[in-house]
C-alpha cells in the first residue's frame, strides 16, 4: 500500500474509534532491539528504517522522534512525507506529550502489546488531561500485506558451553525475588529467556533467541514457545530440567488463571498492558497492590545474573574473539591489497568479512547490521547500505569506518576500526588526503578508548561514573558524541545488554565478569566520522581495607591503525598501551595465520 494511503487509512481508523491520535513505537511485545518485520508497523508508515524511533500520527499531522544516530538517515527518508522529524535531547525539540498538547488533542490510542504497564502510566500522566486508552492492534486491518510471525528451530545451549544449568538459573533468580509464598515470575524478554533455560533461536534477525515468553515459580518454569520448533534434544533436556512446556499463543489465557493469591513478579518495565491486565483478572481491583510485587533487582534479576559472564562464558568470549580477530585481519590485508583496484565499495567490504567469518565452522551469522561507511556516510552513526547499488565506492583517500560483530555457539563479537586510507603516509601537514583535524580527531577518540580501557575502579562504581573517562579527551575541542560509550554483550545472545556506560545515571553497577564495549567516537556532518572500539571484561584488580578494585581486560583482537594517529596528542602511557595492545594482537592470532598474513599484520604493529 502507498504510504500516502496507509497515513489515510490511519486517520479513518482514528474517526472510527473516536481517537484524535496514536502513537506507533518500534518495538514488539517482547521489547527486543530488533522487531520481527511483523510488528515494523512505525517503518511500514513512515519509511523510516532505523532502528529507533516513534511516530506519532494524529487526524492532520505526524512527527517521529529518533536519536542523534539516526538524524542524517531520518531527514533523507522522511523527506517528502509530510512527516515532520524531532530530534531527541536536543534543545527545541518537543516532547511527544508536549507536541500532542500543542494540538489541543483530547483523545490517544495505542497498541496495549507494545507498551509496557510503567511507559503506559507515565504517558497517561504526562497526556492528561488528554485520555490515553489501550486497544488490540489498531493496524490489523489496514496494513493488508503485512509478513505473517516466523518461527525457527529452537536448540538447546549445552552446559559445556553455558557454564550452568537451568535448574541452578531458576534458584539463583528464585533466591534474588526473595518471594515468601508461591510467586509467578512473569518474563517477557526472549534473551532472558534464553539465557535462562539454556536455549537459543533465530526468530528474530541478528538475535538468536525465540519468540517466547516464560513464567517462574517457586519449583519450575513454564516457558511459551512454538513447541513445534523446538528440536528433540532441546525439548529432553527442557523436560529434564523442570521446564513444563506451552504453546506460545497460550500464554495470555495461563495469565488470566493465575489463582489471585499467588504473587505476582515482574519488571513493570518490561511486561506489556495487554499481559499485564491478563495477570490480575483474577484479582480484584482494590487487592492488586498486595498481589504485585516489583522486581527488586534494578534492571531484572535475570538482567543482574546474566551481565555477569560466568568462567566457561569468558572462556568461550576469548575464543570468539580469536576466530573475529583471524577474518579481520583477512580483511584488512584484503583492503590494503585491493584499494587501488577501483573494485572496492562499502557493500563489498561488508560481504567480504562474512566470506572470511565463514572460513570458521563455528561462525553462526551476524550479531547486528554491519556498518561499513566511507568518509561522509560515516557521520551517520548507524549507517548501513543493503545493496552494492547503493554502496560508496572506497578510494585510497579520507577515512574508513567498519563497525560489525559476529555470533559463535560460545560467545558474541562487536568490533569497530576506523582506517586511515591514503597514498602517502607523511602525515606532517603535507597531506593531500588526511587534514590535521581529522588526524587529532582520530587520536583523541583513541585516548578516549584507551583512557576507559586503563581504569581502575572500587566495587559499588556505575557506568555513569567512568563515561567522562573516554569524553573527556575530546572536551577541551568542545566535540563529544550523543551515544552511549558502552553496551554489555550477550554471550551467545542479544549484542546490547546492560548495564551500559554512559552520561546519563543508572543504579546499574559495574561488576566482575561482566563484558562490555568500548567506543567513543566523534562525528563531523558532511565529513567523516571516527569510532575505535573494542571490548572488555571486569577483572578483579585488588582487596584491601579499603574494599575491592576492579580493572578492565581487552578481549578483542584486532589492530589498531596507527598511521594517523598524531602521537604528541598521547601521554607516555597511551603510546605505551597502544603498542603493546597491537603486538598482543599479532602474537595471539600469529598461530592462526598463514605467513603472509602473519608478516602483514607483524607490519602494522611495527
Amino acid at each position: 500500500m502507498d504510504r500516502r494511503l496507509a497515513m489515510d487509512a490511519v486517520r479513518k481508523m482514528l474517526a472510527d474509534v473516536g481517537a484524535d491520535a496514536v502513537i506507533v513505537p518500534s518495538n514488539d511485545c517482547h521489547f527486543g532491539e530488533y522487531v520481527p518485520d511483523c510488528f515494523k508497523v512505525r517503518e511500514w508508515l513512515s519509511g523510516f528504517d532505523g532502528s529507533a524511533g516513534t511516530l506519532v500520527v494524529t487526524t492532520e499531522k505526524a512527527a517521529l522522534w529518533t536519536d542523534s544516530r539516526y538524524f542524517i538517515q531520518a531527514a533523507r527518508q522522511l523527506e517528502g512525507s509530510g512527516i515532520e522529524l524531532m530530534k531527541l535531547k536536543v534543545a527545541g525539540t518537543p516532547s511527544i506529550p508536549q507536541w500532542l498538547h500543542s494540538l489541543n488533542v483530547a483523545a490517544v490510542i495505542v497498541d496495549g502489546d507494545l507498551f509496557s504497564r510503567q511507559e503506559f502510566a507515565s504517558l497517561t500522566a504526562a497526556l492528561a488531561p488528554a485520555s490515553l486508552r489501550a486497544v488490540d492492534d489498531p493496524f490489523r486491518d489496514i496494513w493488508k500485506d503485512r509478513p505473517a510471525m516466523v518461527s525457527k528451530p529452537i536448540v538447546n545451549m549445552p552446559e559445556s558451553i553455558s557454564g550452568a544449568s537451568v535448574v541452578d538459573k531458576r534458584r539463583a533468580v528464585a533466591s534474588r525475588l526473595a518471594c515468601e509464598g508461591p510467586f509467578a515470575y512473569i518474563v517477557s524478554a526472549c534473551d532472558e529467556i534464553m539465557w535462562l533455560c539454556n536455549i537459543r533461536g533465530e526468530d528474530i534477525e541478528y538475535n538468536p533467541v525465540a519468540l517466547s515468553y516464560c513464567v517462574l515459580t517457586e519449583d519450575c518454569i513454564h516457558l511459551f514457545c512454538h513447541l513445534d520448533s523446538l528440536t528433540a534434544q532441546a525439548r529432553a533436556y527442557l523436560e529434564g530440567q523442570d521446564v513444563v512446556l506451552h504453546e506460545y499463543g497460550s500464554f495470555r489465557e495461563f495469565l488470566r488463571a493465575i489463582p489471585a493469591g499467588v504473587l505476582r513478579v515482574c519488571q513493570s518495565s518490561s511486561i506489556n498492558v495487554n499481559n499485564w491486565n491478563a495477570a490480575f483478572e483474577m484479582v480484584q481491583p482494590a487487592d492488586r497492590d498486595a498481589c504485585f510485587k516489583e522486581d527488586p533487582t534494578a534492571g531484572g534479576s535475570i538482567a543482574w545474573l546474566r551481565s555477569r559472564k560466568n568462567k566457561v562464558e569468558l572462556a568461550g568470549f576469548r575464543n570468539a574473539f580469536i576466530n573475529d580477530g583471524i577474518a579481520w585481519v583477512k580483511l584488512l590485508m584484503f583492503i590494503d591489497e585491493n584499494l587501488h583496484s577501483g573494485r572496492l565499495n562499502e557493500f563489498m567490504l561488508a560481504e567480504k568479512l562474512k566470506e572470511f567469518r565463514r572460513e570458521c565452522p563455528d561462525y553462526l551469522g551476524e550479531s547486528f547490521e554491519p556498518i561499513v561507511a566511507f568518509n561522509a556516510n560515516a557521520a551517520s552513526a548507524h549507517y548501513s547500505v543493503t545493496c552494492e547499488a547503493d554502496a560508496a565506492k572506497i578510494r585510497p583517500y579520507g577515512f574508513l569506518l567498519m563497525d560489525t560483530g559476529a555470533h559463535y555457539p560460545y560467545g558474541t563479537t562487536d568490533t569497530t576500526r576506523t582506517l586511515m586510507l591514503s597514498d602517502r603516509n607523511d602525515f606532517t601537514g603535507k597531506s593531500d588526503h588526511l587534514l590535521q583535524q581529522m588526524r587529532d580527531d582520530y587520536t583523541l577518540v583513541l585516548k578516549g578508548m584507551i583512557d576507559l580501557a586503563t581504569a581502575v575502579f572500587p566495587a559499588g562504581t556505575r557506568g555513569s561514573q567512568l563515561d567522562i573517562l573516554a569524553r573527556g579527551p575530546m572536551y577541551p575541542t568542545g566535540k563529544m558524541y550523543y551515544h552511549g560509550t558502552s553496551h554489555g554483550i550477550g554471550h551467545h545472545l542479544c549484542v546490547h545488554e546492560a548495564p551500559q556506560i554512559r552520561m546519563e545515571e543508572s543504579p546499574l553497577v559495574i561488576d566482575e565478569g561482566m563484558v562490555l564495549s568500548d567506543e567513543p567516537a566523534i562525528y563531523i556532518e558532511g565529513q567523516y566520522g571516527i569510532r575505535t572500539e573494542n571490548v572488555i571484561t571486569v577483572v578483579p584488580y585488588k582487596e584491601n581495607s579499603y574494599g575491592r578494585f576492579f580493572k578492565f581486560d581487552t578481549m578483542t583482537l584486532v589492530p589498531i591503525d596507527i598511521r594517523p594517529v598524531n602521537f604528541k596528542l598521547l601521554t607516555r602511557k597511551e603510546e605505551q598501551w597502544l603498542y603493546d595492545y597491537n603486538d598482543h594482537v599479532y602474537r595471539t592470532l600469529r598461530p592462526y595465520l598463514s605467513k603472509q598474513e602473519a608478516l602483514w599484520l607483524w607490519r602494522q604493529t611495527v
